[in-house]
């Protein structure tokens, strides 16, 4: 054979060596390609079905907040703090969660707890408001030997972890996570999971809110023109939440005229109210702006003093006595008064409050006219 067809046929046997090479190459390149999107895709269901397991996990920690903001009636701040505090003791394992609002107007603050008596929500809700001084939580502890027990016997509550419920914007306002455990200390993993409960809570308490309608005018006694005594149990309330809220003390004068049943019978009933009408201007102007005086019933009088104690109490009354003393009431000669005096502590509620007060007025009347007993804690 010619040399010439020997080169001829090794060079297009080379072509076709280096054609199925080329062949080969890329159909193992196909395949691979074929192999790493199948893989690809194995991985896209697989990540999207772990994402959903996540959310659904989430969601089962988590029951939404919108669920009661979407509802058919109308919303309730209660019922959305309460929520919260579920979800916030859920997520951070705690014994029981607070929440307190202060108002933005003259009311009374909003509290809201779980799985507190009576009792260890005063001891918590005394702390009042934190000052978080940029701080995104505070971790409090308390007192074994002054913390009030639970009502189950499970133990006083010995720690918590407050933070801002509705931020710096917002009025005063914080939610605390409780433990009733020795050694519980509260971690970052708490205050993160603490801080997504009242991310989610902050926007539906905000709608609440803004929904909730002012707090009415008290009512005014007719005769007297001053706060009348459904008005005084309203305020009352108030200012014990406040109080203890804010760590200031709070006094009560409860005061009567003295034998106004003999008043009504020697000059009628329309003289006596009279009277009345003027032993009223004496003691609003004896109290002044810092207190809250109110007609109880008949000749009976409360007066409130927010930031007052016993001894501010009794000033009051002093000067009011003195009033009675220079000034002329009605035509019928001088008119006198006794007063009680109490003033809140720990354990009262309003009840036990004006208790106090009637008794200690109850001996000032026994001692005679124009006496004045003071009574700061039961005996």
């Amino acid at each position: 054979m010619p040399p010439t067809a020997i080169y001829i046929g090794a060079f297009l046997l080379a072509l076709v060596s280096i054609g199925l090479f080329v062949f080969a190459v890329r159909r193992m390149l196909r395949r691979e390609a074929e192999v790493v999107a199948t893989m690809l895709e194995r991985y896209d269901e697989r990540l999207a079905s772990f994402a959903q397991t996540l959310n659904d996990a989430l969601a089962s920690q988590r029951p939404a907040l919108e669920s009661i903001a979407d509802g058919p009636g109308p919303l309730d701040t209660n019922q959305v703090l309460l929520r919260t505090l579920e979800l916030a003791a859920a997520r951070t394992s705690a014994d029981a969660a607070i929440a307190v609002l202060a108002a933005e107007s003259n009311g009374p603050p909003t509290i809201a707890t779980i799985r507190l008596s009576h009792e260890e929500t005063a001891s918590v809700a005394r702390i009042g408001f934190p000052d978080y001084r940029d701080a995104r939580a505070l971790q409090v502890s308390f007192n074994p030997e002054t913390a009030a027990a639970s009502e189950s016997g499970t133990g006083p509550i010995r720690s918590g972890l407050f933070i801002s419920l509705l931020g710096e914007n917002g009025p005063p306002s914080m939610v605390a996570v409780l433990t009733r455990s020795d050694d519980r200390r509260f971690t970052d993993d708490d205050i993160l999971g603490l801080e997504e409960v009242v991310t989610d809570a902050r926007p539906v308490l905000q709608r609440t809110l803004a929904l909730t309608e002012p707090d009415p005018v008290p009512a005014i006694d007719s005769l007297t023109e001053l706060y009348d005594r459904q008005a005084f149990v309203a305020i009352l309330d108030r200012e014990i939440a406040r109080a203890r809220l804010g760590r200031y003390p709070l006094a009560l004068l409860v005061t009567d005229v003295d034998r106004l049943t003999t008043l009504n019978v020697r000059v009628g009933r329309l003289a006596a109210d009279d009277v009345l009408a003027e032993v009223a201007v004496l003691l609003r102007e004896s109290t002044g702006r810092d207190g809250l005086p109110s007609r109880v019933g008949g000749g009976r009088f409360a007066v409130l003093l927010p930031h007052g104690d016993a001894s501010s109490a009794e000033r009051l009354f002093a000067r009011f006595q003195d009033a009675l003393a220079t000034r002329h009431v009605g035509d019928e000669g001088d008119v006198s008064a006794s007063a009680g005096v109490a003033e809140l502590t720990a354990n009262d509620d309003a009840g036990v409050f004006v208790a106090r007060a009637n008794r200690a007025l109850a001996l000032a009347k026994q001692a005679g006219r124009g006496m004045l007993v003071g009574r700061t804690a039961e005996t």
